[in-house]
């Protein structure tokens, strides 16, 4: 397979006496097809961001990246790991430990359970690859809309080099980032890196800590061993811990509410939910520990090499939020606690480029297991207020009191246990110099576990019915439950390099999405729901024009979701559940360009036209809209670069923008459809050891909520969980070799 060159912006850094600096376009080498290969010949749709990008455009986050990549959407709710990834529309919040996600989320190729275990700073990263599209074949599990993998940087064995970084900003920012690595002989080498991070919250609150603060650190280390020219061994160890204000969200009252603050002397809030002011008696909170370890092992062969992963990751969290958005005790989630474990081993027989024919086979095994609660106490919070609140909301006046009561509660003690097994292979054989094709296969078997305890608690005279208010929101379950499926998923593909600039290519492809057993399922849902099957068509074309000057990339799909896994709010406004509401279907054309038309300008960015819909089942018949699926969403960022006393002055822009579209599975009136632009801008200075820059985020101040959530029932309270307002620092590098 030809190796084609300069495929990615960055800026290329040469040192003189003079410091001269140019801008062009660079080759970047992706491992989506889990070998090293460049961007421009895999026949994949793949957005990667090199370190120079990550730097450059200030990325700290996973919403950093969703903002430079069209396809991609990030919302949060309760906690980070409620956040959902979607690409191409699709994808989904993991409020129940139960639902696996849609996009996998993987870390220096190790699968993690869960999409919120990166959802912390991201720190020392050398790339970060958004693949589109059903991954089936080589990433199997849960990627049945596509792949976001984060390769962390390996040890240098040649000389001793490092990071340290500084940056302050309005709401109190303080963040340090540091990283350092080098030999410890000729043929070990280490590296450690870490961040400090700390901000005061943006949500106003006159009643305690303003909400959406944060307060994280975390560490990493490698040790990387060559002890023969054939073997490599590398071992990483991480830990994370988070403990901040999240996630707060701003919200409309009905009378029902700003009429009892009136009656206790409570201050009454604007009532305004992209004010970015809220009044809370419950400080939303989410603390997070998490450690992690993996063992890589690559061992070279005569034609081939074999690598071993073997990775293993523990953590707990607990999470509190205030339900009714208020000052009032009403309805509040109290040190909801959650604990985590994953193993899991992969084994790859690779062949090198030479010849015709490229191989790939491999085994894979994961077990995870997943508690929530067992500690005894209640999580659910009903307080003194819900009846004088929910009678005047419901017009049951003290009537509302038979079907709830302050302290009624619920009781957790969960687990779920997941066991997979999987077999796969993927070959590419070229027929000539100009044509290729792919096949790849997957096997895998699956075995699911759960031991589901939910016990409301009620003294309302309703409660021996079935009828309180706490029974139809968390239905009442001891009982265990097994299922087992197994299935393969497969994908085939052809490529045309119709000149040395342009290549062309073909592919279906298909995945995969366990089901597995609701934790809560309120009235009327159901305990079980099935597995998700995603097949995907797409054709492409990838290019390099004008010397190289601009590289274009295009692609066309069309995909189709079966027994689509859906996330609903219950009917009362208070939990959520899971069931295979629909199928789907996600069609479009997705464009990419890169450029560098001189020395002093780069540019880059992408196009996405989309048309999502629900084709089947009971989303179709009630005429809901895929959420955050804009028919136009788009990108672009340019760079400006100015020689300057030794150095150069950048003056980086990045623009995004999504059309209307709904943020809301389920609650869809007109107030629930928005359209998002976001500008960040970045004014700096540089040479080969300093970067001083100062830099805003949001520059326009757009107000922007990433979920609407449906009215609680018995309070009218309408949340709206906004994304940052905007926010403004300066922050300073210092490299040393």
């Amino acid at each position: 397979m030809r190796i084609m060159r300069y495929t990615a912006m960055a800026t290329i850094l040469s040192s003189t006496s003079t410091c001269i600096q140019a801008a062009a376009l660079e080759e970047v080498i992706v491992t989506a097809t889990k070998r090293a290969e460049s961007l421009q010949d895999i026949p994949i749709s793949v957005n990667a961001l090199s370190a120079t990008t990550i730097q450059e455009a200030g990325v700290s986050d996973i919403g950093d990246v969703a903002a430079l990549v069209p396809a991609l959407t990030v919302s949060s709710n309760l906690s980070p790991f409620a956040t959902a990834l979607r690409i191409r529309g699709f994808g989904t919040s993991q409020n129940d430990p139960s639902l696996e996600a849609s996009v996998a989320f993987i870390v220096d190729g190790v699968y993690m359970g869960q999409s919120g275990l990166g959802m912390s700073d991201l720190t020392d990263i050398e790339r970060i690859e958004v693949l589109q599209g059903p991954q089936g074949t080589l990433y199997g599990k849960n990627s049945n809309a596509g792949v976001v993998s984060v390769i962390t940087k390996s040890p240098n064995l040649d000389e001793t080099e490092g990071f340290v970084e500084a940056s302050l900003g309005d709401y109190s920012l303080q963040k340090y980032v540091g990283s350092v690595s080098g030999p410890i002989d000729d043929s070990l080498g280490y590296l450690l890196s870490g961040s400090w991070h700390e901000t005061d919250g943006w949500l106003e609150s006159d009643t305690g800590d303003d909400l959406n603060g944060v307060k994280d650190w975390n560490a990493r280390g490698k040790l990387l061993w060559l002890p023969t020219d054939a073997l490599s061994i590398q071992l990483t160890a991480s830990h994370v811990e988070r403990d901040t204000q999240c996630c707060g969200a701003d919200a409309t009252q009905t009378a029902a509410i700003t009429d009892q603050l009136v009656a206790q002397g409570l201050p009454v809030p604007k009532n305004d939910a992209f004010d970015y002011k809220n009044n809370q008696d419950i400080n939303s909170s989410f603390n997070l520990q998490s450690d992690a370890i993996n063992l890589k092992l690559d061992y070279e062969l005569d034609s081939a090499t074999l690598t071993s992963l073997t990775a293993w990751n523990d953590y707990d969290y607990k999470t509190s939020t205030d339900a009714d958005r208020s000052q009032l005790a009403v309805l509040g989630i109290v040190d909801d606690k959650y604990t985590g474990e994953l193993w899991s081993q992969e084994l790859r027989l690779s062949s090198d480029a030479d010849g015709p024919l490229q191989y790939m086979a491999g085994l894979f095994y994961a077990y995870q297991k997943l508690t929530r609660g067992g500690t005894g106490e209640g999580t659910v919070e009903i307080g003194d207020d819900v009846i004088a609140v929910g009678g005047a909301q419901t017009g049951l006046g003290p009537l509302f009191g038979s079907i709830v009561q302050p302290g009624d509660t619920v009781f957790f003690d969960s687990k779920w246990e997941t066991e997979t097994i999987a077999a796969f292979g993927q070959s590419t054989y070229n027929f000539t110099e100009a044509w290729a094709a792919t096949l790849g296969l997957r096997y895998t078997s699956e075995n699911k576990d759960a031991d589901l305890y939910t016990e409301p608690y009620s003294t309302s005279s309703a409660f021996a019915t079935g009828g309180a208010l706490v029974q139809r929101a968390f239905e009442a379950v001891d009982e265990d439950f097994h299922r087992d499926n197994d299935g393969f998923t497969w994908l085939a593909n052809l490529t045309w390099f119709a000149t040395e600039e342009i290549m062309l290519f073909g592919s279906v492809s298909t995945g995969s999405k366990s089901g597995g057993f609701n934790g809560v399922a309120g009235e009327g849902a159901q305990r079980e729901f099935d597995d998700e099957d995603t097949t995907n068509y797409e054709l492409g074309i990838k290019s390099e024009l004008f010397d190289r000057q601009l590289q274009l990339n295009a692609t066309a799909f069309y995909t189709e979701f079966d027994d689509l896994q859906f996330l609903a709010q219950q009917p009362t406004g208070v939990g959520t559940f899971v069931s295979n509401a629909a199928a789907a279907t996600s069609t479009g054309i997705d464009l990419s360009f890169s450029a560098a038309p001189w020395d002093f300008l780069m540019l880059s960015g992408g196009l996405q036209y989309l048309d999502a819909e629900y084709t089947d089942g009971e989303l179709d018949e009630l005429n809901f809209n895929v959420p955050y699926a804009p028919d136009w969403s788009g990108t672009l960022s340019t760079t400006f670069l100015l020689p300057l006393a030794s150095g150069v002055t950048y003056l980086r822009s990045d623009y995004s923008f999504m059309g209307d579209h709904y943020t809301s599975p389920t609650y869809q009136p007109s107030s629930a459809e928005q359209n998002k632009t976001l500008l960040n801008v970045r004014l700096g200075w540089r040479n080969d050891n300093w970067d001083a820059a100062l830099w805003v985020k949001n520059a326009t101040d757009e107000a922007y909520s990433n979920l609407s959530l449906a009215p609680v029932a018995y309070s009218g309270t309408a949340g709206e969980y906004l994304e940052a307002p905007r926010t403004w620092g300066v922050t300073v590098r210092y490299t040393f070799f």
